[in-house]
C-alpha cells in the first residue's frame, strides 16, 4: 500500500512536469537545499546520497548547479513530505 501510494505520488509529480517546453533541469533555491541539510544535521555525503548523488554534485547543487529532473522530482517530494528517510536509501 505504501509503494502504491509512492507511486501515485511520483506519477503527480512527473505529470506536473511533463509538457513543458524547454523542461530540462529544474532548479531549486540552492540555500533552502543547505539550510534543509544542516537542519538536519547531516553531511553532504549523507543527505545527497540518500538521492543517489554523490558529495561532490551534492556540493554543486547547494552552491546553484542545476539539479536533474528525477532528483529534483525527489527532493520536492521529500521536502513536501510525500517521501521520507524510509522511503529512499542513503
Amino acid at each position: 500500500m505504501a509503494n502504491d501510494l509512492m507511486c501515485d505520488a511520483l506519477a503527480a509529480e512527473l505529470h506536473a512536469h511533463v509538457g513543458i517546453p524547454g523542461a530540462g533541469p529544474i532548479r531549486l533555491a540552492p540555500h533552502e537545499l543547505r539550510r534543509l541539510r544542516i537542519g538536519k544535521r547531516e553531511s553532504q555525503e549523507k543527505f545527497w546520497g540518500r538521492f543517489g548523488v554523490t558529495q561532490s554534485s551534492g556540493s554543486r547543487f547547494e552552491t546553484g548547479l542545476a539539479i536533474p529532473a528525477p532528483v529534483s522530482i525527489l527532493l520536492r517530494m521529500y521536502m513536501n513530505g510525500k517521501l521520507n528517510d524510509g522511503d529512499l536509501q542513503g
